[in-house]
């Protein structure tokens, strides 16, 4: 009996030492893939374990702070860093990213679009993005706001859906269901084929990535540490094609 008491104790401590937490990645979902490839060298290299959560930047704040769950969120667009720091979902963040807006052309767009005018030409359909769930419904308005009348007018015309996530405009794009959809960047159709048209700087609208710590996490060191470990490894965006900032606040 005492033997088997000791042999009880001894998987009790075992299993205590070696209990691993899963965290909780929330990541916008245009920068997703990155975001994975670090998230696999982590669960490689330390006991926790990492789950990404992806979607519309906003999208996933609203299921963090809905579920008070989450221990890293990395997202696309100022609004939404201000809403999280509103609601009091972070307690740190770092400037990561800059990205530049680009409309993607499907195999029919690419036929009728040579420029960012033809955008705007009677019959072309185009894909936005929900202002609600995801910057780029923001960033187009802002764009529209920057050009003049007539041109923006005859362009938002030609909107005919808008999306949750950036994913589902490159779906629509890939299955020519539509002629062009905005994307954040161009390294998100980096390995894709796709062709896509420039957005006049004088209209354009940059974006930023921005790196957080999450408020609502239940293992706080563990968060810390996946936070810097995300941190040490943010050149891994860079070989998806995006651009990097020198880590500065907003």
């Amino acid at each position: 009996m005492r033997y088997l008491s000791l042999l009880l104790m001894f998987i009790f401590v075992f299993s205590f030492n070696s209990y691993a937490y899963t965290l909780f990645w929330f990541t916008g979902a245009g920068i997703k893939n990155p975001a994975q490839k670090i998230a696999s060298i982590y669960n490689k290299t330390h006991k926790n374990k990492v789950v990404i959560i992806a979607g519309g930047s906003g999208q996933v704040l609203n299921e963090m702070i809905e579920a008070k769950k989450g221990d890293i969120y990395t997202l696309v667009d100022s609004i939404f860093l201000k809403k999280a720091l509103k609601h009091k979902v972070v307690l740190q963040y770092k400037k990561l990213l800059k990205l530049t807006p680009v409309f993607v052309l499907s195999k029919s767009g690419k036929q009728k679009i040579k420029n960012f005018d033809d955008l705007a030409n009677k019959g072309i359909t185009i894909a936005g993005g929900n202002t609600k769930a995801m910057c780029l419904g923001k960033t187009f308005e802002k764009i529209m706001s920057k050009i003049p009348e007539n041109l923006s007018r005859r362009m938002n015309k030609n909107i005919t859906i808008r999306c949750l996530n950036v994913f589902q405009i490159i779906g629509y794009v890939k299955e020519n269901s539509i002629d062009a959809g905005i994307v954040l960047d161009r390294a998100l159709i980096k390995k894709t084929g796709l062709k896509y048209v420039n957005i006049p700087k004088k209209y354009n609208v940059n974006r930023y990535g921005f790196l957080t710590l999450v408020a609502y996490s239940k293992h706080k060191k563990a968060a810390k540490e996946l936070f810097e470990f995300v941190w040490q490894h943010r050149n891994i965006y860079k070989q998806y094609g995006f651009n990097l900032t020198n880590g500065g606040k907003k």
